[in-house]
């Protein structure tokens, strides 16, 4: 039985006072780090795997936070306002290693796209409470993944915010298969069932390269950077062969010329040698008899 309760009718949000007012408070409240257990092997894995992978995605991207559950506090002076996604990815607020919690008010913005990876526990709650809280934060893109393949209609889906709710992010055919594009991440997802479970597999619509973790990323990268360093010493070696081919062709035109040359001053030796023998019938007329 599935317990997602997301539909392809759009998601509204929960009521925005219920989330993002300020509590008043005389004194600043204690926010402390959030606490993960995985529910199970393949739910652990999801997470690592898709937060793995979008980190080595985004490494060279200063500005950008992937962060695997990070307690993120969405209402000053009240730290029972709080969610902790499997997954986040934030742009414009930067990677401090220090951060130990997310706080709204003091980052500037929400979360722009969260994972949610469903286990028994949880997937109620992602679908019907998160959801809501997550609408109302203006999250961007709501993602839940289904490890298991026995919690959710599909193995994985995706929501967009649209005029105070979500709607569901339409697949789209690319390289054989049906993906679903993340416009906050500037690829493509789909979930894709592992020897321990569905794991988020990414694509990158620029260069049709698929992988679903850090390490599947790096051997792309690693294959990628040895097909360009062998067709630069492909193309070397073309230019190579063009010079060489262009060096025989300028040696056989020289020889060529040299042949030319040689018989032409064989021709002209020639023509000296019967115009001294034609001055020497015409001087010694008696030499014929």
């Amino acid at each position: 039985m599935s317990a997602s309760a997301l539909t392809d009718t759009q998601v509204r949000a929960v009521p925005a006072e219920d989330v993002a007012s300020e509590v008043p408070q005389a004194n600043e409240v204690d926010y402390p780090e959030g606490h993960w257990v995985a529910q199970s092997v393949s739910h652990g894995d999801a997470v690592e795997q898709a937060t793995g992978a979008l980190r080595h995605h985004f490494r060279e991207r200063e500005d950008v936070l992937v962060a695997m559950e990070l307690a993120v506090y969405y209402r000053r002076g009240d730290n029972r306002a709080c969610v902790q996604p499997d997954v986040q990815v934030v742009h414009g607020v930067g990677r401090s290693p220090s951060r130990s919690t997310y706080r709204v008010w003091d980052e500037g913005k929400p979360p722009d796209f969260v994972l949610e990876v469903a286990s028994p526990s949880t997937a109620g709650k992602d679908a019907q409470h998160k959801v809501g809280e997550y609408a109302s934060l203006g999250v961007c893109e709501y993602w839940r993944l289904d490890p298991a393949g026995e919690l959710m209609a599909k193995p994985l889906e995706g929501y967009v915010a649209r005029a105070g709710g979500y709607e569901p992010v339409l697949a789209v055919a690319a390289g054989g298969r049906m993906w679903f594009r993340s416009e906050v991440l500037g690829l493509e997802l789909r979930g894709e069932r592992r020897e321990r479970g569905t794991v988020l597999v990414f694509r990158d619509p620029r260069t049709g390269e698929e992988w679903a973790s850090a390490d599947e990323r790096e051997r792309l990268s690693v294959e990628r950077e040895r097909q360009a360093a062998d067709e630069r010493a492909s193309a070397a070696e073309r230019e190579r062969e063009i010079e060489r081919r262009g060096r025989q062709a300028a040696e056989r035109e020289r020889e060529g010329a040299e042949q030319r040359a040689s018989a032409a001053d064989a021709r002209v030796r020639a023509l000296e040698e019967r115009l001294r023998a034609l001055i020497a019938d015409t001087t010694n007329p008696s030499a014929g008899g």
